[in-house]
């Protein structure tokens, strides 16, 4: 009886994650907030076409990056570097073991 209650316990609480979940990506898509940042892309995009046709007609230098946006936002900080460093390490250390490892195999079975 007492583990049919904590099955039926832990469906419960995924039952309302899930649920929880859908309320948040249905009042989203309600909301239209995907389409607003989509409608603020295609404006600046038409705007950039303007500018680049005006441009060419004035004759002026033209370089793309005058034309392109600049979504090039650094969001790391002191623990993602330290992830960074440490995923680093464990890679380095893999590859001195499988070095290792292969130099043994080599050595035993030549």
């Amino acid at each position: 009886m007492e583990k049919q209650k904590k099955g039926l316990n832990i469906f419960t609480k995924i039952f309302v994650v899930l649920f929880i979940m859908f309320l948040c990506l249905y009042s989203i898509s309600a909301n239209g907030y995907l389409r607003t940042i989509n409608q603020n892309k295609a404006l600046y995009t038409d705007e950039m076409i303007k500018k680049f046709e005006q441009d060419v007609q004035d004759g002026n230098y033209i370089d793309i990056d005058h034309y392109l946006k600049k979504d090039n936002i650094d969001y790391s900080n002191r623990v993602s570097r330290l992830g960074e460093k440490v995923s680093n390490y464990i890679s380095k250390g893999a590859f001195k073991i499988l070095e290792i490892l292969n130099s043994l195999f080599a050595y035993l079975f030549n």
